[in-house]
């Protein structure tokens, strides 16, 4: 039940975007098409999972024993870039298609604040969704960092799944020019930050 409520809580309550505001500009960028949302949604997902991983071993295995903590950003950026070009290669080598829509944005996975900031708020500050992997007062540990991660990049590729559709549709409808385009967007973005917060009354 903890690293269900964990998972719950990272998705639907702390969303990184709805609720943390984190990877606002591939948000809106790439979710005009439902196919490009959901391959950016994957690999966010995997880069922000596997790179947490491996940042909190690092962290704790290696930079805290030798008092080198101050490196903990350096390196993270180091670790979470590795995993881009992974994800890149891998895209361009079996979907050119998806390359191409996903354009710059794929590379500017490595600057997304939102995974840099999940691997930060796991391993150096150790508050993680504060409420959900500190309430006791103890850093997390391994796994629950791990099902942390992977509950907030789930959260990010449900969310701008979601969005895309619901953009695309948007686009059978006549909108007034001066809505239509980021302004629309950004509207559509608070409705859904506001349905999402109603999901803060569960746990």
């Amino acid at each position: 039940m903890e690293f269900i409520a964990i998972a719950f809580g990272a998705i639907f309550v702390n969303n990184v975007v709805l609720n943390q505001f984190y990877g606002l500009c591939p948000f809106l960028g790439v979710s005009t098409k439902k196919s490009s949302a959901f391959s950016m949604g994957m690999a966010v997902t995997f880069v922000i999972t596997l790179s947490t991983m491996i940042a909190y071993t690092i962290y704790n295995q290696v930079l805290v024993p030798n008092n080198i903590e101050y490196l903990s950003t350096i390196v993270f950026i180091l670790v979470i870039a590795s995993f881009v070009q992974l994800v890149e290669m891998v895209i361009k080598k079996f979907s050119s298609a998806i390359y191409s829509a996903l354009g710059v944005y794929l590379p500017l996975i490595t600057t997304n604040c939102a995974v840099l900031g999940v691997a930060i708020d796991v391993t150096v500050n150790g508050t993680g969704s504060q409420k959900l992997l500190m309430a006791s007062g103890v850093a997390p540990t391994f796994w629950q960092a791990t099902v942390y991660a992977l509950g907030i990049s789930l959260g990010y590729a449900i969310v701008i799944f979601l969005f895309s559709a619901i953009r695309e549709e948007m686009d059978a409808y006549p909108i007034k020019k001066n809505w239509q385009g980021i302004p629309i967007a950004l509207i559509t973005a608070f409705i859904m930050a506001m349905i999402f917060s109603g999901f803060g009354g569960v746990i």
